[in-house]
């Protein structure tokens, strides 16, 4: 899987691909049917159609490039992987591979795929597909974004085809959690693209205006029409691989149709109005607000629980900053000492923003590994409880001083410092607010600053210009290596000190060595501990503070069985191909 963290703001995410790996080891053999994947639990109804929306029209149809939201929802529904992560379990399932087998030094993936099976336009499908692909992907004259993934300290993938319907994967050295690679990256059609790609380039290929029979995929749909501005079709896929327990072939909705809606108010109104049949990415607000709404049809509501976002205050401990104002050199440090971010934390009801910002939709958090990450979250850390008296015990063993309803250092001046915060993010500007009135029982001055989005980012990104900030991140994968950019103290989203050439303290260090070290160990329980130290080090130290992570919250029609929000991509359209329509 491609591992991604984002800022998560309104109608902007914008996504850092992670340059790491990952492999998981394991000496058995995982096997199912070598030809249709039955789903053995699913009984539904053939027929009828799927009204959803996206909220921009996707900038491509080629699997290879698409890194925006709607781009990658109309892929994922047209393409299949070769092993999938169960969104539901996070466990790794047969796919278009029916079974695979690690080698003893975890060093080579021998993956058998089913056979009999055909992309959508009639073709068979063989190793040849899986190794084509795999050159695409891994070379650089395409520049594939996925290439970075495939580089195990440089050094690339080597995949080799050893029989009609075997593949054979080597890697550099073992790595962990290697099989969840393999979910995400669409297997190609060797026999539409590799004559195109002698003469094109790879952007040229599967553009919105390509005829929809030029396009086949492995996935449940296959795309039928594209109307700009308006919507895009998908029609199912006759060729697909999946049946249910009757032997009867998936998917069971016949055609999918795609709206272009710019935003949630438009989509909750359409909604309401019986033209849309689900609602994913939802707000506590608007979710809260359906019931309100006259609906055509029954609906019913859906709440995944904590997904892996979460909310956070960020301290610029930038050390790399340019002419900085007295004032802001003065505030960076007091966030440079460990007692003053911790008493920070002890001030901050974090129940009071589950329930107020999110009206119970959202769960207090100690550390960035939220539930939804269930193997990795370490149960020793619980959620810092406001601790008034104790954050002033810490703040005065450092030095500052409470007269009267006002906090100073010892220097004699009056701790107050800014939050910024997105003015287009309710939530975020919520908690701001919250957070000034926490701190003001410390007597700190807190200010909270909205500013429009492209300036927040700017200060964040590049001028630093900023005291705090409140803002959201969000993982790619519920396994650790999908944590590698934040916690890597030269990683792109190492936010609170960025730019840094070597860690900057010892227990940056220490983190940068166990998040190295548990890339290549092979026993589940050893990864584990080295990933709850990481986490126990975050908790001591506290270079940000996380806050809550909130629920994921979607809608959809009561007759229709099947959706289900989930933490991974494409979310609650992962299981499109068991969607049915209930008579």
């Amino acid at each position: 899987m491609k591992a991604l963290f984002v800022f998560d703001l309104p109608s902007r995410r914008i996504a850092v691909p992670l340059l790491c790996a990952a492999f998981a080891l394991s000496t058995s053999v995982h096997s199912a049917s070598s030809q249709a994947l039955r789903v053995v639990s699913l009984h539904g109804n053939p027929g009828g159609s799927l009204h959803a929306s996206l909220r921009s029209e996707p900038r491509t149809l080629n699997p290879v490039l698409a890194a925006d939201i709607a781009s990658r929802t109309v892929t994922a529904a047209l393409n299949a992987d070769l092993l999938h992560i169960n969104r539901a379990t996070d466990q790794v399932e047969p796919a278009l591979a029916s079974s695979f087998q690690v080698s003893r030094n975890g060093e080579s993936y021998t993956l058998r795929l089913r056979q009999d099976v055909h992309f959508s336009d009639g073709s068979p499908f063989t190793a040849d597909d899986v190794v084509f692909s795999f050159n695409v992907y891994l070379d650089p004259r395409f520049n594939a974004p996925q290439r970075d993934l495939l580089l195990i300290d440089g050094q690339p993938i080597r995949v080799t085809r050893i029989g009609p319907y075997s593949v054979r994967f080597d890697l550099p050295h073992p790595y962990a959690a290697a099989a969840r690679l393999f979910d995400g990256l669409a297997i190609l059609p060797r026999h539409l693209l590799e004559p195109q790609l002698h003469s094109r380039t790879l952007a040229d290929l599967w553009t919105l205006a390509t005829p929809p029979a030029q396009i086949a995929g492995l996935g449940p749909y296959r795309l039928k029409s594209y109307t700009p501005g308006q919507s895009l079709i998908l029609e199912r896929n006759p060729y697909y691989w999946k049946q249910d327990a009757a032997g009867h072939s998936l998917p069971y909705i016949d055609q999918i149709d795609f709206s272009f809606v710019s935003n949630q108010d438009a989509e909750s109104l359409r909604f309401a109005a019986g033209q849309l049949d689900l609602l994913a990415r939802l707000t506590a607000d608007s979710w809260a607000s359906l019931k309100a709404l006259s609906t055509a049809q029954p609906i019913r509501e859906l709440d995944g629980g904590p997904g892996l976002e979460f909310d956070l205050l960020l301290f610029n401990l930038n050390a790399a900053v340019a002419a900085r104002p007295p004032q802001a050199a003065l505030t960076q440090q007091w966030f440079q000492m460990q007692p003053f971010r911790q008493a920070l934390s002890l001030a901050v009801h974090r129940d009071a923003i589950v329930h107020l910002v999110y009206q119970d939709r959202a769960v207090a958090l100690a550390t960035p590994v939220t539930p939804a990450s269930r193997l990795w979250a370490n149960p020793a850390l619980h959620p810092a409880m406001p601790d008034i008296p104790q954050a002033l015990h810490l703040l005065s063993g450092a030095g500052f001083a409470l007269r009267g309803n006002a906090l100073y250092d010892r220097q004699g001046n009056r701790v107050h410092f800014t939050i910024l915060a997105s003015s287009s993010n309710r939530a975020q500007s919520g908690i701001a607010s919250l957070l000034a009135h926490d701190f003001a029982a410390l007597g700190i001055d807190a200010q909270v600053v909205p500013l429009e989005f492209r300036s927040f980012l700017q200060r964040i990104t590049q001028s630093h210009d900023f005291d705090t900030a409140v803002m959201a991140l969000s993982a790619g994968d519920t396994d650790p290596n999908g944590n590698m950019s934040l916690w890597l103290s030269n990683g792109n989203l190492h936010l609170w000190n960025q730019g840094e050439a070597q860690p900057a303290t010892a227990w940056e260090a220490e983190i940068d060595r166990l998040m190295n070290q548990q890339l290549s160990v092979t026993n589940l329980q050893q990864r584990r501990a080295l990933y709850d130290r990481v986490q126990s080090i975050y908790a001591d130290e506290l270079p940000f503070l996380s806050l809550v992570s909130p629920h994921m919250l979607a809608a959809a029609r009561a007759s229709l069985a099947g959706p289900t929000p989930t933490p991974l991509d494409p979310g609650m359209l992962d299981n499109l191909a068991t969607f049915y329509w209930q008579r």
